[in-house]
């Protein structure tokens, strides 16, 4: 079987869970989490939830 060589690998670090910080070690990519209210979470402002990076990544596969 062949060998799938990468073009591109990107690393990140998380602290905090679900209501933290992750960071791309190149710095391109920051965000603030926080489990919205509707799901029993502090729900704070300007905050996003891994969903939302998934979502954001996902579409540009397409």
């Amino acid at each position: 079987m062949d060998r799938i060589e990468p073009l591109f690998t990107a690393t990140a670090t998380a602290t905090g869970g679900r209501n933290g910080h992750t960071e791309s070690s190149d710095g391109m990519v920051k965000a603030d989490f926080s489990v919205p209210k509707a799901m029993g979470g502090p729900g704070k402002p300007g905050t996003a939830t891994p969903e939302h990076l998934f979502a954001a990544g996902y579409t540009n596969l397409h």
